[in-house]
């Protein structure tokens, strides 16, 4: 019977290559995604996430970083189907986009999650 040899830990795990951020996006991740190592952030693959972030915790700079990379319909369509936004970043996103609050996922979602008394 033939033997054979013990594949290294190289040879089974393909090797981390570091992902380019482009310029317009690479200067305002790091604040946005700090839980992510920024030497591998891959912006198409991340979109949704950093979108998120963006609306959520950007500044007007962010802002047109993100539409600048990703294009304002790509944008759109990714904030229709978030999960959560905050009550401020649903007013903005509707007034930015010219879109009805009830399009957004999140909100949505918010109308059908029962909400507490306040006494």
């Amino acid at each position: 019977m033939e033997k054979r040899p013990t594949p290294t830990p190289e040879a089974i795990a393909p090797a981390t290559v570091p992902l380019a951020v482009p310029a317009p996006l690479a200067e305002h991740l790091p604040t946005l995604l700090w839980d992510v190592d920024p030497d591998t952030i891959d912006p198409q693959a991340m979109a949704r996430t950093i979108v998120q972030r963006v609306i959520q915790r950007g500044s007007k700079e962010d802002w047109a970083a993100m539409l600048e990379y990703y294009g304002r319909p790509r944008v759109q369509e990714i904030v229709e189907t978030v999960p959560y936004m905050s009550d401020a970043a649903i007013a903005a996103v509707c007034q930015f986009f010219h879109i009805e609050k009830e399009t957004l996922r999140c909100y949505q979602r918010k109308q059908s999650i029962p909400q507490t008394f306040n006494s």
